[in-house]
């Protein structure tokens, strides 16, 4: 994920309930007067179950898993994945105390600055992000923040009108992979440079049996868990964050 990627992604409880599928949401807007009035289109793979499905690409036929367009009632939506993007004023930058760089915000820390918009394991085995505290051009490590307690990530930067602010969701999840490992960092302490790196893996605890965690797609709000020999997806929001267990292994230097 990006912060500048602001595509709108949402659940749709199509064929009367029945089907469930990831749509993106796009930001047409129908005639107030039409037969779309108050309804909203998305794109996902046929069939979606989608008032006047048509295909999304000129010439194609609408087949099963064919990319397809059609109209839906923003009632059947659900599980957003909505980024923002606003520009205040430098003035009202000012009055509010906003800087660029990089923040989440949080419950019951307000808005913490970041290092990066990618969290990492913590030394509790908990996803976390790398906190900053203190002043901007000399920042000090701060407790590191749980992806629990994250609400939304921010990211500020100068633009020729001012401050642009973009805001997206944050998952509470770490998806599998190789992390940078700050070992070395000391709250209260200028950060420190990297000691290395750390392989993280995930599995999910479901009826009393873990489950390697294969990939997550937090655009998709997906869990892609491995059952045997295959790929299962299960969606993010039936998986409390209590039911991931992580394991890091540090990389052995080259």
């Amino acid at each position: 994920m990006t912060i500048s990627d602001l595509r709108t992604f949402a659940t749709f409880d199509g064929h009367g309930g029945k089907v469930s599928k990831r749509v993106e949401v796009l930001d047409h807007e129908p005639p107030a007067a039409g037969p779309y009035a108050g309804l909203v289109a998305v794109r996902g793979e046929h069939p979606i179950g989608a008032l006047d499905e048509r295909p999304a690409a000129d010439g194609d036929d609408l087949t099963r898993g064919v990319p397809s367009i059609g109209w839906v009632d923003p009632a059947t939506l659900r599980d957003w994945y909505r980024p923002d993007r606003v520009v205040v004023s430098r003035l009202e930058a000012r009055r509010s105390g906003l800087e660029p760089g990089l923040y989440a915000d949080s419950r019951g820390r307000g808005r913490v600055r970041i290092d990066g918009l990618e969290a990492r394991l913590a030394p509790d085995g908990r996803p976390a992000f790398r906190a900053l505290a203190g002043p901007a051009d000399a920042p000090v490590v701060d407790v590191p923040l749980p992806t629990d307690q994250a609400v939304r990530l921010v990211a500020v930067r100068d633009v020729a009108d001012g401050l642009e602010v973009v805001t997206t969701p944050v998952s509470p999840f770490l998806s599998p992979g190789r992390y940078a490992a700050y070992d070395a960092d000391v709250v209260g302490l200028p950060p420190r440079p990297t000691t290395g790196a750390v392989d993280v893996r995930a599995a999910v605890l479901i009826d009393g049996t873990l489950h390697e965690v294969v990939r997550i797609d937090e655009r998709a709000a997906t869990v892609w868990l491995r059952r045997g020999d295959d790929e299962v997806p299960i969606a993010a929001s039936g998986i409390g964050p209590d039911l991931v267990r992580y394991t890091g292994t540090p990389v052995p230097p080259a």
